[in-house]
């Protein structure tokens, strides 16, 4: 079975009509997730964390994006 393909393409008129307040909630929540990330490093490296820790410092938007584009009813589950 083939899965349909989109493509997008960007450019720099995109930002001429992006939401101002969107854009700020994704900064603020790329600033909390690396605030996260960098907290869990430094627990880690006192061995106040038992188990592996996976760092994902530089995929911040990703996140930031994916979780904002979510519906109340959508469920997400997370995996490694």
């Amino acid at each position: 079975m083939d899965a349909p393909w989109s493509q997008v393409q960007v450019s720099t008129k995109d930002w001429d009509t992006a939401d101002p307040a969107l854009l700020t909630t994704m900064l603020t929540h790329m600033h909390i997730i690396r605030a996260f990330e960098e907290t869990a490093l430094e627990f880690a490296g006192e061995k106040l964390v038992n188990g592996p820790l996976h760092s994902s410092i530089g995929q911040e938007g990703g996140a930031a994006g994916s979780v904002l584009a979510l519906a109340p009813s959508d469920q997400i589950n997370g995996s490694h």
